[in-house]
């Protein structure tokens, strides 16, 4: 039998905030994995294409999705400075949104 008392009051109630937070968190980062994923995909694709005007069509959904990810990258920002983590190094190296093409 644990000596230890159970967690109560307002420190449980912080407890699960946290938690909450950081599970937002990592489906975050987890669809800007996916986001990145097929916006590398996209970028292969209009790399690929002669100068037309369905390129451009292409193109023009690769600067969306790119916006779109850069978008979902900040939030991820916001949400950790929230949680009191201030140095995104590491969110700058793992989710490198892929420069604008032309």
């Amino acid at each position: 039998m644990s000596s230890k008392k159970p967690v109560g009051g307002s420190l449980a109630i912080e407890i699960e905030m946290r938690a909450e937070a950081a599970a937002s968190i990592r489906v975050l980062g987890q669809r800007i994995e996916r986001q990145l994923t097929e916006l590398q995909q996209l970028g292969q694709q209009v790399r690929a294409m002669a100068p037309s005007p369905a390129r451009d069509r292409k193109l023009a959904e690769y600067d969306e999705k790119r916006r779109e990810a850069e978008y979902r990258k900040w939030t991820l920002i916001v949400q950790r400075e929230a949680m009191g983590l201030f140095n995104h190094d590491d969110v700058e190296e793992i989710y490198r949104v892929p420069p604008r093409l032309s």
